[in-house]
């Protein structure tokens, strides 16, 4: 057998392994109250507070609605999933199994993304039923879509590098992080209204790309950036999360 069969052999068998570590989590934890509860009743909640009474109209409302969505659901299943296994063995079951440790958290991190692109359905029903809503430009709603849930998932497996058996120890800090950036991205303050270092800051969050892209699917006048400058960062930041998620776990490996 050549080489390349080999690692294309061996790159197929991670796969699979990914695929089921992730299609098990979908299966276990997707009902579970602390991801229905950070993923889904969350997000909602804070989009109702912060819009309620604002006098928005349906084209302002429903891209943050989307872009809230996506962000929390993606991020919240690694956080509720790991600290779980580590307290019953599971996820130190995965490290000494012959995967790598890469298999490992692309699998955590497709459930990840699956429960992002689930739950993100909920919000564009009811623009479709209820606001006559219609995406304009499927490719950029899509990609805002689909890499914000790769982006945000790997997010969620970084924090869960935290060593501990507890959900609430690695949600305090993640909301540290992610409750500014609804700030900082176009979420509930427009971009164009913070000061400049407000707004410099807000082309490093991958949420900002978010609200672009989706603005852009929605046909919805948006901050001035490259739609293809928010693609570059959206795939950037989930390769840079994916990377130290797995220097932390390996850390966390080692010290075991």
């Amino acid at each position: 057998m050549s080489q390349s069969s080999s690692k294309f052999l061996r790159l197929r068998k991670e796969i699979t392994r990914a695929w089921a570590i992730g299609w098990k989590d979908i299966k276990v934890y997707y009902l579970s109250p602390p991801t229905l509860m950070f993923g889904v009743m969350f997000p909602f909640a804070l989009f109702f507070t912060f819009t309620v009474g604002r006098n928005l109209t349906i084209a302002q409302m429903m891209p943050v609605l989307f872009s809230q969505t996506v962000f929390w659901a993606a991020s919240t299943v690694g956080p509720v999933v790991i600290p779980l296994e580590r307290r019953t063995k599971t996820f130190d079951r995965y490290l000494s199994s012959p995967m790598s440790l890469s298999s490992v958290i692309l699998g955590k991190s497709f459930a990840g993304v699956v429960f992002g692109l689930l739950v993100s359905i909920v919000p564009l029903i009811v623009g479709w039923v209820f606001f006559s809503l219609q995406i304009v430009d499927f490719l950029m709603f899509a990609l805002g879509v689909l890499l914000s849930c790769m982006a945000f998932a790997t997010m969620g497996i970084m924090f869960a590098s935290v060593p501990t058996e507890s959900v609430g120890n690695i949600m305090m800090p993640m909301n540290f992080v992610r409750i500014p950036l609804l700030f900082i991205s176009g979420i509930f303050i427009p971009i164009e209204t913070l000061p400049f270092w407000g707004q410099i800051a807000s082309l490093f969050s991958p949420l900002t790309h978010t609200l672009i892209l989706i603005r852009l699917g929605l046909g919805i006048s948006t901050y001035p950036v490259d739609p293809i400058i928010s693609v570059v960062v959206l795939l950037f930041t989930t390769f840079i999360f994916f990377m130290i998620s797995r220097q932390f776990h390996e850390i966390n490996k080692r010290r075991e």
